[in-house]
């Protein structure tokens, strides 16, 4: 297998979260163009030595980490993902902006054994964490720049903190995740 592609990079704010069933989500909103995502999953482990040797390991999901790029992203998007104020095409951040959690999605395209595979990811609960943001100035070469976020991915009520699964259309990849991150009037 082969991963060479992503795509439709999705973000829908929870509304409620029960305690035996997935949340609900508010408006569901595409961030921009996906660039890049990578995981980074956070593990506690625990280890038990007895007499001179390892005799338990316990390694337990605590959170994850997902580094993403886009190529864009409008303020008033930006605003949604981090509880921002935007008002006439102006974005202010406050020291007292509650981000807010939510669901995310997108999906990776891979090659197995030449035919196409999109797979398609959902993390029920996620909270974006501001960064860094960078300017440079033109000089005698072009260098595009993204948009990079950073979200840390939580266990939600049910344990379950990812979900995978893989599509032979590409349409049936985009409905999974629209049919994950559905607002809570559609229902």
């Amino acid at each position: 297998m082969a991963a060479f592609g992503a795509k439709y990079i999705n973000f829908a704010p929870i509304t409620e979260e029960p305690k035996n069933g997935l949340p609900a989500y508010g408006e569901r909103v595409e961030i921009g163009e996906l660039v890049k995502a990578d995981l980074t999953v956070n593990i506690a482990t625990g280890e038990l030595y007895a007499n001179n040797r390892l005799k338990e390991k316990a390694d337990e999901f605590i959170s994850g980490s997902l580094a993403v790029e886009v190529d864009d992203m409008t303020k008033e998007i930006e605003a949604g993902v981090f509880g921002a104020i935007y008002s006439e095409g102006e974005i202010v951040d406050n020291s007292g902006d509650r981000v807010p959690y939510g669901g995310l999605g997108y999906y990776k395209t891979l090659q197995r054994n030449g035919v196409m595979v999109y797979e398609a990811h959902y993390y029920p609960k996620v909270k974006a964490v501001l960064s860094t943001d960078t300017a440079a100035t033109k000089s005698s070469e072009i260098t595009f720049t993204t948009r990079t976020l950073a979200f840390t991915v939580y266990e939600p009520m049910t344990g379950n903190w990812r979900y995978r699964k893989e599509f032979a259309d590409e349409e049936d990849a985009v409905a999974y995740i629209n049919g994950k991150l559905v607002p809570v009037h559609e229902v």
